[in-house]
């Protein structure tokens, strides 16, 4: 016992390991749901070896988990379910049912309250969760239970008992089916899950980052093509030398065939604003010749680094106080290009990239941010209320690395389920172009078709566990009902027997076997039936003759002590209820040792005899008991006797017993002999002890042969 108990704990220390190992590496599904495994070790624990043992197997296991997910809820939802799925099996209830009763009526509200209170997922998510936590539960526990049916040196660890419950061949046979098909439905509804998943996923990412591609192409020609035109323009300005006037009036033309410019100056060597497009503007603006811009980059790259500039976003000061993108261009003088005499600067019209934002909606629901070198906001999508000027900051969700989708959450940066699918385009400027897909039409259209996915199979398992169980009684009931005609009657036709032209040519053959083997089991229960009666007479002879050998004296034919200690209770018990009277009379022949001297032991034994034979005669009454108590000494047990007689007849024996003349015929001897009695009469409550009575009665014998033998001394016994 003690060595199945270390196999037992070996094996599930084993099994704990081994969950242990898969739970460290729960398979994605999608998002942040993943799929448990590991706790099939715990299955099979509770399946092989009961609660205890499966909590053991449970807290090794469940430790997997709790390192991969760092949620201490797994310790008490698993190890419940393990406890119950150990008790249930103990109960002889199948594994699969007890895993479905204990999810819909523990396991599901215990997670829902868990989720509620104790954790941060969107109420949104937990229906599906929660759901999806359920057909987990039902898939590695019947994954444990087929893995037990395949392994048959598992069954020698199952339990085995008196009292244990049979269950019936039709529902082994309905559940082996139910959970088979419950295996490979569940496994196949996964399966086909997952590739509509990956399908999706793959349509999305092949979507999200051809609009990454077009959009980023928009927004590098709008770039590109002002570039072109400032550069254009800085060229043709740096040929001829103009007044301030001429500047003007071809500043203002170029403004006007490039409205993709917000505003437009040009600056001197010094930084001061010369010219600048709209006019209004700079006639509104006061003092604009003093507003100096020598300390803008765009100034100092075009101007002292001699390079065409792209800016990043800023905030305009002075002449427009809008977020600002500069693009900057070296001007020179006419026949020196090697020192600059000032700048031509345009500020882009961010509003363009709204457009491209408005046009890309009408086809796609998706979302722009374009950050520039820095990360702060160039433009965003106005859905995503993010100000210009901003820093971008994101926090990257890693839930579905089993995919090429990246994922980032803007506004709920801590929680776990991402709120957009993302793609990145670096611009030639160095600016980074995002194109965002909300994340939850994906989520919702993925637990719409798993909600579908699991309505159609549990509507299968209940269609399928109907139909199993009626094939396998169609399958079984030819079984049950040979095994009851063959248990009750000796002839029966096919029919009786429910054996018709479909039944299982297995089953055929069993029934013919069985109805021969039958007759020839019939012929040999008559010849044994027969043979038993008469070894039962036999037993029955020999156990009275055993009896009797055991409760009689065998040369007196009297009965013995034994046989009067065994029946004294029953007459005392007797008198007692009918508060009568029992008198006890113990016989010592007088001076026998002379007879067995004088006249041979031949005499002795025939004067026990005589003596014997005499005691018969004189008390034949149906409740009296006489004993030959040992050698010479013999005792009369008298109940229900007659308290004014008792001792004449008593007396009359003695007297009767005097006279009897012995004769030896081997010596031709005769003689006499007597008797000393001691006798005493009582009521039956007086004791239950016969050796009370007997010591009585004795201390009565020891009188008479004191008195000179052949007495009689009668007492009566008074109760203390």
């Amino acid at each position: 016992m003690e060595k199945i108990k270390q196999q037992k704990l070996l094996l599930a220390s084993v099994l704990g390991l081994i969950g242990f190992t898969i739970n460290l590496f729960p398979l994605p599904l999608f998002a942040n749901i993943q799929l448990v495994l590991g706790n099939a070790s715990y299955v099979i624990s509770a399946i092989l070896f009961g609660p205890w043992y499966a909590l053991y197997t449970a807290s090794i296991a469940i430790t997997g988990l709790f390192i991969s997910w760092g949620s201490p809820h797994v310790y008490l939802i698993f190890s419940i379910e393990a406890l119950c799925l150990g008790l249930a099996r103990r109960k002889e209830f199948y594994s699969l049912y007890s895993s479905i009763a204990f999810w819909i009526a523990i396991g599901m509200p215990l997670f829902y309250l868990y989720a509620t209170f104790y954790s941060n997922l969107p109420d949104s998510h937990l229906p599906f969760i929660i759901l999806k936590q359920a057909i987990n539960g039902v898939l590695y526990t019947a994954i444990g239970s087929f893995l037990v049916i395949l392994t048959p040196s598992y069954w020698l660890f199952q339990p085995k008992g008196k009292g244990l419950r049979r269950q019936t061949f039709s529902a082994q046979l309905t559940y082996v089916f139910t959970l088979v098909i419950t295996l490979a439905l569940l496994l196949a509804a996964l399966l086909f899950n997952n590739q509509f998943i990956k399908r999706q996923q793959d349509l999305l990412s092949q979507n999200i980052n051809e609009s990454a591609l077009h959009i980023s192409n928009l927004a590098q020609a709008y770039i590109d093509t002002h570039s072109l035109a400032l550069n254009s323009a800085a060229s043709w300005l740096s040929l001829n030398k103009r007044d301030a006037e001429q500047q003007q009036i071809a500043l203002s033309n170029l403004h006007q065939h490039y409205p993709g410019f917000i505003t437009m100056l040009i600056a001197n060597e010094t930084g001061k604003i010369q010219e600048a497009s709209p006019v209004s503007l700079f006639i509104e603006t006061d003092n604009l010749k003093n507003l100096d811009v020598s300390d803008r980059d765009y100034f100092i790259e075009a101007f002292i680094n001699q390079n065409p500039y792209i800016s990043p976003v800023f905030l305009g000061r002075g002449f427009g106080k809008d977020p600002i993108v500069a693009i900057s261009v070296p001007l020179y003088a006419p026949g020196n290009t090697y020192q600059p005499i000032g700048i031509i600067e345009g500020s882009l019209d961010l509003n363009r990239f709204k457009e491209i934002d408005r046009t890309n909606k009408l086809f796609r629901d998706q979302y722009i941010v374009i950050a520039d070198q820095q990360n702060r906001i160039i433009f965003s999508s106005p859905e995503l209320a993010i100000q210009p000027l901003s820093d971008f900051n994101y926090s990257e969700d890693n839930a579905l690395d089993s995919t090429l989708l990246p994922t980032m959450n803007i506004h709920d940066k801590a929680n776990t389920a991402p709120e957009y699918v993302y793609a990145a385009n670096e611009l030639d400027t160095g600016w980074t172009l995002y194109v965002l897909n909300p994340f939850r039409p994906l989520v919702v259209l993925v637990e719409k078709m798993y909600l579908a996915t699991f309505a159609i199979l549990a509507l299968s398992l209940i269609v399928t566990f109907i139909i199993t169980r009626i094939i396998s009684a169609r399958l079984t009931r030819p079984l049950e009902r040979i095994a009851n005609k063959f248990s009750t009657s000796i002839a029966n036709d096919n029919n009786d027997y429910g054996i018709d032209d479909d039944s299982p040519k297995e089953i055929y053959s069993l029934y013919t076997r069985l109805k021969q083997s039958k007759s020839q089991l019939i012929g040999y229960q008559l010849a044994l039936e027969e043979k038993v009666a008469l070894r039962t007479f036999e037993l029955e002879q020999a156990n009275q003759q055993l009896k009797s050998l055991a409760e009689k004296d065998p040369l007196t034919g009297l009965f013995n002590r034994r046989y009067a200690e065994e029946q004294f209770p029953l007459v005392q018990e007797n008198c007692q209820r009918s508060d009568d009277v029992i008198a006890i009379a113990i016989l010592d022949l007088d001076k026998f040792k002379r007879v067995n001297d004088t006249y041979g032991h031949l005499s002795g034994d025939l004067t026990l005899k005589a003596v014997a034979r005499l005691l018969e005669d004189d008390f034949q009454r149906d409740g009296d008991i006489i004993v030959r108590f040992g050698g010479e000494e013999f005792l009369v047990i008298m109940p229900h006797c007659n308290t004014l007689k008792i001792e004449s007849h008593l007396e009359n024996f003695k007297q009767r017993l005097a006279k009897i003349v012995i004769e030896n015929p081997d010596n031709n001897a005769s003689f006499t002999v007597t008797t000393s009695i001691g006798a005493v009469i009582g009521n039956g409550t007086y004791n239950d002890a016969l050796e009370d009575w007997i010591k009585q009665a004795d201390f009565n014998l020891y009188q008479a042969k004191n008195n000179g033998r052949n007495k009689l001394v009668f007492t009566t016994l008074q109760e203390t």
